[in-house]
């Protein structure tokens, strides 16, 4: 007897043994549990709180100049960061383009509960891109509101303007014609009549009976003094032409495809114009002025590389006009290739791209009478020169 009072003493101290461990088994899944529910929280109250207060920053900033736009957000993040104690948080900023802001937050959240089972932080990260839909930066202005086909776009015209806006002001029947084999591929085809022929060719962004932007460039620029002649009816055949600002009276031929090199400045055309037989154009800080109707006559298989100044009376101005001027064509024919950037004021002009007229223009804001576009490519870039609608932005976004 003594033997089996033994053996069932020994029994049941294990049976205590293996309670505490089952005992030890359930307090530790009863507080992963917990912690899990805690923690997990906390770390989504946190992570919707960045990303309300990202949201926000995105959206508040994009309306903004580009140089404001970084500084701006961080101040809205914190403004709108709703969490108590939060842990330090590392914020970027990027100013995608002219109409898209993106930004990203990161932090680490420390565990509290299930720091005992070994988890001791969480990584918590959010993102947000806002961008201007309708921003009003427009790259190509057509100004005659009564001119019957404003904008015609024949078979063969390419324009590639997918940041930027093209806005044609006339509401006369039809405003704007639009025939098959063209592309128009812009942010938003604005046209201000509701009449329009469509005969094909694609224009997915475009719209009528909308508000169209003013000509913000109208008597803003200083007319350069034309008053006396320092080039007359000159001739130059083919070679290398150094060309110094000045006054350039009646017809100036460019023939035998001359490389043509142009000292930084206004160059004046008057009484005549330029007629442009093929060759190279280069030079920056240049502006050309047209003091009547005279004009620069591109023909026969041109390249140009121009910028103009960065500064000065006329800034980003690359191709102007005298104010009030009747009307007239400006035609642009064969170009090898333009490599454009600035400001073309011509409100004057009916112009006329066609026989392959090649362009890449970055920065471009083109204000014209009238336009034709035959046989073109045009491929156009974000334009830092910011032609507003009149509406103003029409509405801001966000993007993911």
């Amino acid at each position: 007897m003594p033997h089996v009072i033994d053996r069932l003493s020994t029994f049941h101290k294990e049976e205590r043994g293996a309670t505490a461990v089952i005992f030890a088994i359930v307090l530790m899944a009863l507080l992963t549990g917990a912690g899990v529910a805690v923690d997990y929280g906390r770390m989504a109250h946190l992570q919707s709180t960045m990303q309300t207060a990202m949201d926000a920053a995105v959206l508040a900033a994009v309306r903004l100049e580009e140089s404001q736009r970084v500084g701006a957000a961080t101040q809205v993040f914190n403004e709108n960061l709703k969490a108590d104690n939060p842990p330090p948080i590392s914020l970027s900023f990027v100013s995608k383009s002219a109409t898209e802001m993106s930004g990203t937050a990161s932090a680490k959240l420390a565990a509290t509960l299930l720091g005992a089972v070994g988890f001791r932080s969480f990584d918590i990260g959010v993102e947000a891109t806002a961008d201007v839909d309708g921003s009003g930066r427009v790259c190509i202005l057509v100004l005659d509101a009564a001119a019957p086909q404003a904008l015609l776009v024949n078979s063969g015209a390419t324009v590639k303007a997918p940041d930027c806006e093209i806005h044609v002001r006339s509401q006369a029947a039809p405003a704007a014609i639009f025939n098959a084999s063209s592309d128009i591929d812009s942010k938003r085809l604005c046209v201000a009549g509701s009449s329009i022929i469509d005969n094909g060719g694609s224009h997915p962004n475009l719209v009528t009976s909308c508000d169209t932007a003013n000509d913000p460039y109208a008597g803003v620029f200083p007319e350069p003094d034309s008053s006396t002649c320092d080039e007359t009816n000159r001739n130059y055949n083919g070679g290398v032409i150094n060309l110094k600002p000045g006054v350039y009276c009646g017809w100036t031929n460019f023939n035998s495809q001359p490389q043509v090199k142009f000292d930084p400045g206004v160059y004046v055309i008057k009484d005549g114009g330029w007629n442009v037989n093929g060759g190279d154009w280069t030079g920056s800080g240049v502006v050309f002025y047209f003091a009547d109707q005279s004009k620069i006559q591109f023909n026969s298989a041109v390249a140009a590389t121009l910028t103009p100044p960065t500064s000065g009376s006329y800034k980003d101005v690359i191709i102007f006009e005298k104010e009030g001027l009747a009307p007239s064509p400006f035609v642009m024919d064969d170009s090898r290739g333009f490599d454009l950037k600035g400001i073309i004021h011509l409100p004057s002009r009916d112009v006329i791209l066609n026989s392959s007229s090649n362009a890449e223009v970055r920065d471009l804001a083109m204000v014209v009478k009238t336009l034709i576009l035959d046989d073109t490519n045009w491929q156009l870039t974000s334009t830092a020169t910011d032609i507003s609608a009149s509406g103003g932005p029409k509405s801001v976004r966000l993007v993911n």
